[in-house]
């Protein structure tokens, strides 16, 4: 919820609801980050160092990157971070919307589409690295949308039947 549409709600949008918001983003950050390394998210020390690495000087903390990740302050209540903090944080995801992708809802929904379609882009590169990959694409470039069709059809069978002979014991586990 943008602060505009909290106006239009009958008031001022709740410290505690910007909090959670705030966290939830940052975690959906942190999310595709462990995605996209293999699994680990940063660490709150690793990011503020990276951020403030970025800056060229200290401008956040681990200390904050946790709370803001937690959406609560050291006294237990909502987090308040200020304007240039968000902005670093964002730019430590290389999102250059800064504090405008932690505050404004569509802005968030804006920068979350283009992060989605990168990491679609980052799968189909890695896909394209493999030979065999490529010459299957080059040859169903000419086929029609029906065979292609039935080609993902085969593609999606084949990747199931490898994996449950990959879960399955063979005769040289013992069993």
């Amino acid at each position: 919820m943008t602060a505009a549409d909290a106006g239009a709600a009958g008031g001022p949008e709740q410290p505690v609801d910007r909090a959670s918001a705030i966290a939830a983003r940052l975690e959906r950050l942190m999310a595709r980050e462990a995605a996209r390394s293999g699994g680990r998210p940063p660490a709150y020390r690793e990011l503020a160092e990276r951020i403030n690495r970025l800056a060229g000087r200290d401008v956040i903390s681990r200390d904050t990157v946790r709370n803001l990740h937690l959406g609560l302050n050291q006294k237990g209540q909502a987090s308040n971070p200020t304007v240039d903090t968000l902005d670093w944080l964002g730019r430590g995801f290389g999102i250059s919307a800064g504090a405008s992708y932690f505050l404004d809802d569509a802005k968030a929904a804006l920068v979350d589409e283009q992060l989605d379609r990168l990491g679609r882009i980052g799968e189909l590169e890695q896909a394209l690295g493999h030979d065999g990959v490529v010459d299957l694409a080059r040859r169903a470039a000419a086929l029609s949308d029906r065979s292609l069709r039935v080609l993902l059809a085969m593609a999606d069978d084949l990747r199931e039947l490898e994996e449950k002979a990959a879960r399955t014991p063979g005769p040289a586990d013992g069993r």
